[in-house]
């Protein structure tokens, strides 16, 4: 988060990465020699906005106006006119905007060219690029520990991508080996309980391998994890892998190289030709229409009023892996 001295009207951070977006607003909050002012988007108007942005306080400090939801802002003529007016200079009342959104509205890009920006993408769990295991390695530098050798695999292993839980047990770690030291798997076992994580991409994944078994498990933990919350995710998972099964399928059908079909998919080439092919093959192209368009229809139910929600997700897991 920006220092007072740079003296910049406004911050915006947006993402998908909810817990980073937190951490923002903590920064903001603990900024020092301001009076903090923190609303949410959907409290007021443009023009309510831009009036509390043009008020002085009664004690006349510089000021930090945190706009929590942002992106539920309208973005009127009104708050344009007054990013517009703002001087990139004059941070006597700093707007921090946290949009919950990974599109940034050109509203706040605007802003952001007057101030600072802070884009936190979900972080990616891949198996060759899993980001949030390099992510805790860094939190743990941040807290002033060292991680021994497989202890940032082993802790994505026990408690998922979740970054609130992986802070949460860095903090403990913290605690017990004190500032300076190092963790060693030891020391993990010690504050986790191991317990099984999985997440929703993993569902689809397993799926699109057509291992019945480990998707219907995968599935029963994130259900256990997640609870209700999972329906979207996962047919939003199942989505986007049967997306890039189709296109995967037509280019086979087609003869096109392993190179050219990674590069359709945006996928590193390794990864597509030993993974992602493979799975390609044990799918037809008709069948892998059929399929999307069931769960289009999936994706409908578990965002409505449908009944069952949880029984439909899983019958659709299961009608991909047979």
């Amino acid at each position: 988060m920006a220092a007072k001295n740079t003296l910049r009207p406004f911050v915006v951070s947006f993402g998908a990465e909810a817990y980073l977006l937190d951490r923002d607003v903590v920064r903001a909050r603990s900024w020092k020699d301001r009076s903090i002012i923190q609303v949410e988007g959907d409290e007021l108007t443009d023009v309510e906005l831009v009036s509390l942005c043009e008020t002085r306080g009664i004690d006349d400090n510089d000021r930090v106006i945190i706009l929590d939801e942002a992106q539920k802002v309208k973005g009127d003529k009104a708050l344009k006119a007054y990013i517009e007016g703002k001087s990139p200079t004059d941070g006597s009342t700093v707007l921090v905007a946290i949009l919950r959104s990974e599109k940034l509205p050109e509203v706040w890009a605007q802003a952001a060219k007057k101030g600072q920006i802070y884009e936190h993408k979900k972080l990616k769990t891949w198996d060759n690029n899993n980001e949030v295991v390099k992510w805790a390695t860094t939190e743990a530098f941040r807290l002033g520990l060292g991680l021994d050798k497989g202890v940032p695999e082993m802790l994505f292993q026990l408690v998922g991508g979740d970054l609130y839980k992986i802070a949460s047990e860095l903090q403990k770690l913290q605690t017990l080996v004190g500032q300076g030291n190092k963790v060693t798997a030891a020391h993990l076992k010690m504050v986790i309980a191991p317990s099984p994580a999985a997440e929703p991409f993993q569902v689809a994944e397993a799926a699109v391998e057509r291992d019945t078994k480990k998707a219907m498990n995968l599935l029963s933990i994130v259900y256990r994890t997640m609870g209700d919350e999972a329906h979207v995710p996962v047919t939003y998972s199942l989505i986007k892998q049967v997306e890039k099964l189709i296109v995967a399928r037509y280019l086979l059908d087609r003869k096109a190289s392993d190179d050219e079909i990674a590069a359709a998919l945006g996928m590193h080439p390794w990864r597509c030709k030993t993974y992602f092919i493979p799975n390609a093959r044990k799918h037809s192209f008709g069948g892998l229409i059929s399929c999307m368009g069931d769960l289009r229809k999936l994706d409908a139910d578990v965002k409505g009023a449908a009944r069952s929600k949880r029984t439909r997700v899983e019958l659709a897991v299961l009608s991909l892996t047979g």
